[in-house]
């Protein structure tokens, strides 16, 4: 009882610290089971490239400790009540027993020889870590030498009857070892090995919620309740007009979900090894964030709890006695490097959502303290002003189009789409060829659609990501009122930034449309025959995934089904940094309007990396303005423009039209 007891006293404990932080929605629960069967108990994220080999170990020591637990809850409750849990006396449970045990063992050997000898270098290596795995290791040694004893006691007729039913079962691997054991020694060697297993059990568990090994407890909770909004959605502020206080300054403005991710970090180092900010020597780093909450929720925690029960439960009193989140001279440096690229959110076997916390705690800095850097400061006064971060008036956002004759809502209110230009693709020069080339496909097609001209104004998510929730909210609010007053039902863009904007996040705000992106729309009408494309010169182009369009929305497909359908380009991927592990071109989380004054300027890595991969490519392309801004930026840079040029997929296929269809007022209006 003093195993447990100990156990049971820590967690009531944090789960109280838990308690200090805000609600937590929870809805879908039948996502929220699925989760729990494929991510929890399938190891899905575990088993990913290129740690499967690593993964497999882990989930081995997963999997094994579940069954391995069932067996010794049996072992407790047989013992000591004479209960049997059902199954444990079965053939399959019991080689399914030692079989675990066996590979819990290789695992544990592995996990030790990469700590000791490996070291990687984003993952924590402590002391507790080698008492857990040595626990563990004990735990399937005793477990089989118990097994072997009670075979090798079978032999001795006055033996318990609990020897028969063991060997009654076969295990294999304690069969194996049976015959190692005389068979006088059976009895006490049983009962040793016995015991050993058991106490180790309860030292185990008055231990573990001590330790960074509590993931193995909250991981069931924290996979089970994450958030199952899209990924690219932002926690909405509710209200805002009538609010004194924004994002994460203290523990009380965390979700009660955030601070349990705290808890969950198993410190393997995944989220920096895939961080393009870390990668490129910025402060941040999205493992340390996660710890910095923790370590001062632990820290801090207990200080509330006092000042609470002080105050008769009066959390808001309490939250003076603890520092703000970002407590530190160098954390508004950490956030601000943040691309929102969701590289750690994908990486992270336990599904911890660091960009959240990042964007709280942003949005204090910006709404609370104005200490938002001044280029990003000046894009959203332009936003404000002008309503797009370059500051171009807006009475020319439809200037893009000039001589193409393509309507307004206005002039043609009985149009499909609403093509939502976006502002790089209003106003950046370069770009600007980007939504031509799309106005000349959806033509080709047939496709009915019209735009909003001057009444369209930005989208909003460089202004949400920069943690002015406040700006966001006016620019979403003029987008929607504008979609209303034509009857806008369906949205394509070519902007992956407009296109989860609109498609995730307006309906937070009553906008519900049809969104499309232009790549996966162009897939489909390529796959109608609506569109013919014809021969050109035969060209190498290396794919660059937006990572807006792939790990936010998880359109990875569409994109290169469409090079794949181009005559005479030959795809190839910038492998290993693709799909899933695709590396940010530096401009998401609104870094596009923000200088890079330390490191190496992440597009230029992305540059290195294309070239490393040795395509052969002459093309990169993308389906993301700020993608082909920051591309273009980095071939200059390194002095390859002359051997790569960065376009967008869009480009490639409008130069293939069979005879392009020259846009007129007659036939567009």
């Amino acid at each position: 009882m003093l195993g447990f007891g100990a156990f049971t006293w820590r967690a009531v404990f944090l789960v109280r610290l838990l308690r200090l932080g805000k609600g937590a929605r929870i809805d879908r629960p039948w996502r929220h089971l699925r989760d729990e069967l494929v991510i929890y108990l399938g190891q899905r994220k575990l088993l990913t490239r290129p740690y499967y080999v690593r993964g497999l170990g882990h989930a081995l020591i997963f999997w094994g400790f579940l069954i391995i637990t069932y067996g010794s809850a049996d072992l407790l409750l047989r013992g000591i009540l004479g209960w049997q849990l059902p199954g444990t006396e079965t053939g399959l449970y019991a080689w399914s027993l030692d079989l675990f045990a066996v590979a819990v063992l290789a695992s544990v050997l592995i996990a030790l020889f990469r700590r000791a000898v490996l070291r990687p270098p984003h993952m924590h290596i402590a002391r507790e870590g080698y008492v857990i795995l040595g626990l563990i290791g004990f735990l399937m040694l005793t477990l089989l030498v118990f097994e072997a004893a009670g075979m090798a006691g079978l032999r001795d007729q006055s033996g318990p009857v609990f020897y028969v039913i063991i060997a009654s079962a076969e295990p294999p691997v304690a069969r194996f070892i049976a015959p190692l054991i005389p068979s006088p020694a059976g009895r006490a060697i049983f009962a040793g090995a016995w015991w050993a297993h058991v106490v180790t059990v309860l030292a185990f568990a008055a231990y573990l919620p001590w330790t960074k090994h509590l993931h193995i407890v909250t991981t069931l909770p924290n996979v089970g309740f994450r958030k199952q909004t899209p990924r690219g959605q932002l926690s909405l502020i509710e209200d805002i007009e009538n609010k004194e206080t924004f994002g994460a300054a203290t523990l009380h403005d965390f979700s009660w979900k955030q601070l349990l991710d705290s808890y969950t970090c198993t410190e393997c180092g995944r989220c920096s090894d895939n961080c393009p900010a870390l990668a490129t020597g910025k402060p941040l780093d999205p493992q340390k964030i996660v710890l910095d909450i923790r370590d001062q929720l632990l820290r801090d925690g207990p200080k509330l709890l006092r000042a609470a029960k002080a105050n008769g439960n009066a959390a808001s009193e309490s939250a003076t006695v603890t520092s703000p989140a970002h407590w530190v001279d160098t954390k508004p440096e950490e956030l601000w490097a943040c691309t929102t690229c969701a590289a750690c959110v994908e990486a992270c076997p336990v599904t911890i959502e660091h960009i959240d916390k990042i964007v709280d705690m942003r949005r204090t800095l910006t709404l609370m303290e104005g200490a938002t850097p001044p280029e990003a400061q000046r894009a959203m006064t332009n936003i404000e002003r002008a309503g797009n971060p370059w500051g171009e008036p807006r009475a020319s956002r439809g200037d893009w189009a000039a001589g193409l004759e393509i309507p307004t809502f206005a002039e043609k209110p009985d149009a499909e789409y609403l093509y939502f230009v976006g502002c790089a693709g209003a106003y950046d020069r370069r770009n600007q060829k980007v939504a031509r080339a799309l106005a000349t496909i959806l033509r080709a097609a047939g496709v009915s659609f019209a735009i909003l001209g001057a009444a369209e104004t930005c989208n909003g998510d460089p202004a949400r990501r920069l943690g002015n929730e406040y700006l966001w909210q006016i620019q979403a609010q003029q987008n929607i009122e504008a979609f209303k007053a034509v009857g806008v039902r369906k949205v394509i863009t070519s902007c992956p930034h407009c296109f989860n904007t609109i498609a995730n996040e307006y309906p937070q705000l009553g906008g519900t449309y049809e969104v499309v992106h232009a790549l996966p729309l162009v897939r489909q009408l390529i796959a109608e025959k609506r569109l013919t494309l014809t021969g050109g010169a035969a060209e190498i182009v290396a794919y660059h995934d937006p990572c807006y369009l792939g790990r936010h929305n998880g359109i990875y497909d569409e994109p290169r089904a469409v090079l794949d359908a181009i005559p005479g380009v030959q795809r190839k991927e910038i492998a290993p940094h693709h799909r899933e592990r695709g590396f940010c071109c530096g401009a998401g989380g609104g870094r596009m309007w923000m200088e890079e004054k330390m490191g190496q300027r992440v597009n230029h890595r992305r540059i290195e990396q294309l070239v490393m991969a040795d395509t052969g490519a002459t093309k990169v392309a993308s389906g993301c303005p700020y993608c082909l801004i920051m591309l273009e930026e980095g071939v200059g840079a390194k002095g390859v423009q002359d051997q790569i040029k960065p376009v967008d997929v869009l480009e490639l296929v409008a130069a293939r039209l069979e005879a392009p269809a020259t846009l007129t007022r007659s036939e567009g209006s």
